[in-house]
């Protein structure tokens, strides 16, 4: 995590673009892998609390600092690298309107996505997609169709499962002559986690090639099958794509058709994303400095960076900022709330919070204890700096539907 948002993973040289020798988020770290589990020990039980007593989660502290926060910086701007950043961009463009076959243009738009800039180039995949379409492509080989049918479900174009029948029996299960093609068993795999209930060829499909590409790694080189034992156990539908463009511009840079100019694009939008996010990351820690939960409800869990890495995990394009920071500010407070209701509160003084939420009135908090009504009035600021927020941007009202959300009925 540290390095994601620490020093820059993607470095330039004066002859070349070169990326870092470690990769904290890399296959091999099997991060992927990884649950997040809740561990929490409660000290105490209710039956056994004296008087006055409080439970206990013993959360460990967190190990993200303000000064450590503070500290995170980046060479890479906007203003210093923007106009390489457009040229770089139009390159890519230029790469995908004369991509010269169906196959070519579905590895680019996936490499784009793996690569995480094809945020740039909605307009021009959405109509690359839409020529494919009208252009009724056929395509014979089961890594294309494969390919094909995820790349079209991702952008929410209807695609048939039948598109995969040419590759089944009479007995409706894939053919074993498939099971020696690891790219092609790879890209079914993938494919299959796009398939909806109901479609019974998709859990077959995913089942297929999990087994053979499983019972074929000993046969794969040493790239291979690190990749697919990463994708076994992560399918790509299922992980973060800033992470996955780590990941990916090191895998991508092996290959022997890559194009040096999406290499650079990548790194260096990387970077310049990364530049977005430490500043983010800066107002939030002073934001979550002044609220002085640190102090106030220091029984609940300090978890600002974690929770910013999570909204990060939904919305990681750049000028989806406001989104991503509203995010990380609420779950922060409903962080605390959690921990006041499964931890810390008395069953009295949480009727009282749910009453008072109900009430949505600053003046409920006068019946509240003092650390519930910092986050009463946590909770009631955020809100009302977002329903301003969206009524100057928007236009609209949305006060009922947030008030909605969180009261309980």
């Amino acid at each position: 995590m540290e390095q994601l948002l620490a020093a820059s993973p993607c470095s330039f040289s004066s002859t070349a673009v070169t990326a870092c020798s470690t990769n904290l988020f890399s296959p091999r770290t099997r991060l992927g892998r990884a649950r997040v589990v809740r561990r929490v020990t409660i000290v105490s039980k209710l039956s056994s609390l004296q008087p006055g007593q409080r439970r206990s989660a013993n959360y460990h502290p967190s190990v993200w600092e303000p000064a450590v926060i503070e500290s995170l910086t980046t060479p890479f701007s906007y203003e210093a690298h923007g106009a390489r950043l457009e040229d770089l961009k139009n390159e890519a463009r230029n790469l995908l309107e004369y991509a010269p076959d169906p196959c070519s243009t579905l590895k680019l738009i996936d490499s784009l996505q793996r690569l995480g800039v094809s945020y740039h180039f909605g307009k021009e995949i959405d109509a690359a997609l839409d020529n494919l379409i009208s252009s009724k492509t056929v395509v014979d080989d089961l890594y294309t169709t494969s390919l094909m049918f995820r790349i079209l479900r991702e952008h929410g174009y209807p695609i048939s499962t039948d598109v995969f029948d040419k590759f089944r029996g009479g007995d409706g299960k894939f053919m074993e002559s498939l099971g020696c093609d690891a790219a092609a068993l790879l890209s079914l795999y993938e494919a299959s986690h796009l398939g909806t209930h109901g479609e019974d060829v998709m859990e077959e499909a995913m089942k297929f090639s999990a087994e053979h590409l499983q019972s074929s790694l000993r046969e794969m080189d040493c790239d291979m099958a690190m990749q697919v034992q990463h994708t076994l156990q992560v399918p790509l539908r299922w992980r973060m794509p800033r992470i996955e463009a780590m990941s990916y511009i090191h895998a991508y840079q092996k290959h022997g058709t890559s194009h040096s100019a999406l290499i650079e694009l990548a790194k260096l939008d990387y970077n310049l994303v990364q530049a977005v996010y430490q500043q983010e990351l800066r107002e939030l820690a002073r934001w979550w400095g002044a609220l002085g939960f640190k102090e106030k409800v220091s029984f609940s869990r300090d978890r600002l960076m974690e929770n910013y890495i999570w909204a990060m995990g939904i919305v990681f394009e750049p000028q989806l900022s406001t989104c991503r920071t509203n995010l990380t500010r609420f779950v922060c407070i409903l962080t605390a709330i959690d921990d006041m209701y499964d931890v810390y509160g008395t069953l009295p003084e949480l009727e009282l919070f749910t009453e008072a939420v109900n009430r949505w009135d600053i003046t409920a908090m006068k019946d509240l204890p003092e650390y519930m009504g910092a986050c009463y009035l946590a909770l009631l600021d955020f809100v009302n700096d977002l329903e301003l927020e969206i009524l100057k941007d928007h236009g609209s009202n949305t006060t009922h539907y947030i008030k909605e959300e969180a009261s309980s009925k």
